[in-house]
């Protein structure tokens, strides 16, 4: 294996801190994204001239939480090259690690692609062999999924979900529906949600008037009166379409397993218009005392409501 590479340097900035006192999920995409596009950059994988990169599958594992001033360095290398002489997906391993105590922040599986952008169509990847082999890694054990599968996700229709999932969502995770508008700033010059911009921002976008509000999960109160929410653990997105400008996303999502500290839920992610399902997001989240920080039993009414309204079916 060759050693990971640096790609990406960072400090966390008080503004990417979210409601639980640390850095929220979107900023440690930022980073690997921009990691992903610089270690391409170095095969020899180019944007532009009608090309893009495409994160297709990102699955994360998050290892210990980071906080405003902490220096971050993402590093990463290549594990598998699809194709020996038609190449159209290469997937790779990374870490955020914090080099001030040299541990891993969070890591990552990616599968990526270039695509035309006129088309949509996935593209042979014209890299720089020789150089390929400068990035070879592998993944190791603690960087492995724990609780998600890296099994393509089965697709499910729209109107099979909402006959199932209505507008009443369980307490302060990622089930119910959600719905927000494609922005013409977020889009490329054709009007298509850049590749960088990721769904789940579009749907969680603050209302005008809400800009200053923080990020991240609710915090609520249980019996005894201590703060809790849920913190991520693993989350895997896979991607099969971008919207366009002026398109409604909608993210119907539920709960699909669950045990005393934990909870699984997916979002199934529609151009609401068309039906068209762009995308699938899944999330494990920990039920945390924010004060104590350390994992508790979920409250009881919070389990209730969850095994009443769980999807396994549709895992």
């Amino acid at each position: 294996m060759t050693e990971l590479k640096v790609l990406h340097e960072s400090t966390v900035q008080p503004d990417e801190i979210d409601s639980l006192g640390h850095m929220n999920v979107r900023y440690y995409m930022t980073r690997v994204d921009q990691a992903n596009r610089a270690m391409l950059a170095e095969m020899g994988v180019q944007e532009g001239s009608g090309r893009a990169i495409r994160r297709l599958d990102t699955y994360t594992r998050f290892h210990r939480e980071q906080f405003a001033g902490a220096t971050l360095h993402t590093l990463g290398g290549l594990i598998a090259v699809e194709g020996a002489d038609d190449l159209r997906e290469v997937n790779g391993y990374f870490e955020i690690r914090n080099p001030d105590n040299n541990q891993v922040a969070a890591s990552f599986i990616l599968r990526s692609c270039v695509i035309d952008v006129a088309s949509q169509q996935v593209l042979e990847i014209s890299a720089n062999r020789a150089n390929v082999g400068n990035f070879s890694a592998t993944v190791p054990e603690y960087g492995m999924p724990r609780s998600l599968s890296l099994n393509e996700p089965g697709q499910v229709p729209l109107e099979e979900l909402e006959a199932v999932i209505g507008e009443d969502s369980t307490p302060g995770m990622m089930s119910g529906r959600l719905e927000n508008v494609v922005h013409s700033e977020d889009c490329d010059k054709d009007g298509r949600l850049r590749e960088e911009v990721d769904l789940m921002f579009v749907l969680h976008r603050p209302a005008p008037g809400d800009e200053s509000k923080t990020g991240g999960p609710p915090i609520m109160r249980d019996s005894e009166g201590r703060r809790y929410s849920w913190a991520m653990i693993e989350t895997r997105s896979v991607v099969w379409h971008r919207p366009m400008a002026g398109e409604t996303v909608l993210s119907i999502g539920a709960d699909i397993a669950n045990g005393e500290k934990w909870r699984q839920s997916r979002r199934w992610m529609f151009a609401k218009e068309s039906g068209l399902l762009l995308g699938i997001s899944d999330s494990v989240g920990l039920c945390i005392d924010l004060d104590a920080r350390k994992s508790i039993p979920m409250p009881a009414d919070v389990i209730e409501a969850i095994e009443r309204n769980s999807l396994p079916q549709f895992a």
